[in-house]
């Protein structure tokens, strides 16, 4: 039996009554209108051939997606999410640490070992189209099940095999759509958590403790004689546990919670208006493409910083795994601590303040041509940039609707992440003809680029409706 409220569906008891209203047809973003205009007494209402959720849902899912979330659910789904992301770190991490191994085992140049990147760069493009729209046909935590078992079946393909390149490429392709639908899933549930920034923040700073350690262990594998693709089984040892705890915690969660405005007046979710609203926003597109710049500088850093150090600095395998992870470690600590620094300094000015250090710091592990330096001054670079993809959620988490979120943030984070495979990939085509010294300058180019990028980003004085 259900009462009236203000904004939701009150569960009363189970004591007899008269017979039941029916309800038919009803749209998801009248229920609420519907509801509020009954009398104020207990009347049970059944909801009957709504257009959402699909017909296949109970009414008893009907009623649990308009409670609140118990807070035992959400702190699951927030370490499930941590969890996952740790994963993704892990992976995103090695790859610069392995690319010298991959080369030598393959006998391919830098142009050719960076199409690893643009093969996940295809399947950022992949989860950019589907997620939002995956989400909506099977369920917002159907879809993040569904994504950590395409994950899994790239870790698998990778484990596998070090003989066929072009298979090794479609296992990146099969990974990075699974990671960047997690991505923009993940990112859209903690935009509507309290305190986002600092959620959001921590999040992405356990992603960077993954990519901190994974260099270590895959650089303390391969030098000690182990082929580089039996790295990815530790990927396939974390993928199946991972998976449990992703469906446990998400497995009924089959939309994000709404506000109670845009509950009443905002368009179903069902509805593929969201998608193109998405397409034409201005603010989607313009922190995408801050994001695709940010994490082209990350990844293209963390990525061939490895060769760098080997050729350029002339350092050990193992210095240079310990400058990628001290790079990564930065990250992280970044994320977790600088929130709070963010918010006393106003996130707008922040972003622009990292970016003038980051660059001081770039130049001069460009010029000064001591490995010390170099490394000190790339986990410095780490700090800075940290938080970068936080603020530009939590900043796209004001300016777009709710009703928008799982498309935009679907469309950000996989353009964003698209970054990861265009910047190293053209890092890569220019160290083949110039050498892997330009590494430094595309840096420097491309946190230049985020800074103007940052400042057509309009000011977040208040979340649209």
């Amino acid at each position: 039996m259900y009462k009236r409220t203000d904004s939701a569906l009150t569960v009363l008891d189970n004591r007899p009554t008269d017979s039941p209203k029916i309800v038919e047809d009803v749209d998801l973003q009248n229920d609420l209108t519907l509801i509020n205009a009954l009398p104020d007494q207990s009347i049970p209402v059944v909801l009957q051939n709504m257009s959402y959720p699909p017909p296949a849902m109970s009414q008893e899912v009907i009623v649990a997606e308009l409670r609140e979330e118990s807070t035992f659910k959400r702190r699951l789904r927030m370490f499930a999410s941590f969890i996952a992301f740790f994963l993704a770190g892990w992976n995103g991490g090695s790859t610069g640490a392995l690319i010298p191994y991959i080369e030598q085992a393959h006998g391919i140049t830098y142009a050719t070992v960076s199409l690893l990147f643009v093969c996940t760069f295809i399947g950022y493009v992949v989860a950019a189209i589907g997620a939002g729209t995956l989400s909506r046909k099977v369920g917002f935590g159907h879809a993040l099940c569904t994504s950590v078992v395409v994950e899994l079946l790239g870790n698998v393909i990778n484990s596998s095999q070090q003989v066929n390149f072009p298979l090794m490429c479609f296992g990146f392709f099969t990974v990075g759509s699974a990671f960047a639908t997690q991505l923009g899933l993940c990112n859209a549930y903690f935009a509507a958590l309290d305190k986002p920034l600092l959620w959001t923040g921590l999040l992405h700073g356990i992603y960077g403790l993954g990519a901190f350690a994974s260099p270590l262990v895959a650089t303390a594998m391969v030098t000690h004689g182990v082929p580089y693709h039996l790295f990815y089984t530790t990927n396939v040892g974390m993928n199946v546990p991972i998976f449990a705890l992703i469906w446990v915690a998400f497995h009924d969660l089959h939309a994000l919670p709404q506000h109670p405005a845009e509950a009443a007046t905002g368009t179903p979710e069902h509805s593929n208006k969201a998608f193109w609203d998405t397409l034409k926003s201005k603010a989607v597109w313009t922190l995408a493409i801050f994001l695709m710049l940010y994490v082209g500088a990350e990844e293209s850093l963390g990525g061939w910083i490895v060769s760098y150090i080997l050729e350029v600095r002339n350092g050990s395998p193992e210095g240079a795994s310990w400058v990628a992870s001290g790079f990564y470690l930065g990250v992280a600590i970044g994320r977790i601590a600088l929130p709070a620094l963010n918010l006393w300094i106003g996130e707008r000015r922040a972003v622009f303040l990292y970016i003038l250090v980051a660059i001081a710091l770039e130049c001069i592990a460009w010029f000064l041509p001591i490995l010390s330096s170099t490394a000190v001054c790339t986990a410095l670079v780490g700090v800075a940039i940290s938080t970068f993809y936080a603020s530009a959620i939590t900043t796209g988490a004001k300016l777009v609707p709710r009703s928008m979120h799982a498309d935009a943030f679907a469309l950000m984070s996989s353009v964003g992440q698209s970054g990861s495979a265009f910047w190293p990939l053209i890092v890569g085509i220019m160290s083949t003809k110039r050498g892997i010294w330009v590494v430094e300058p595309t840096v420097v180019a491309l946190l230049g680029a985020q800074g103007i990028c940052w400042w057509l980003v309009p000011k977040p004085d208040r979340r649209s409706e």
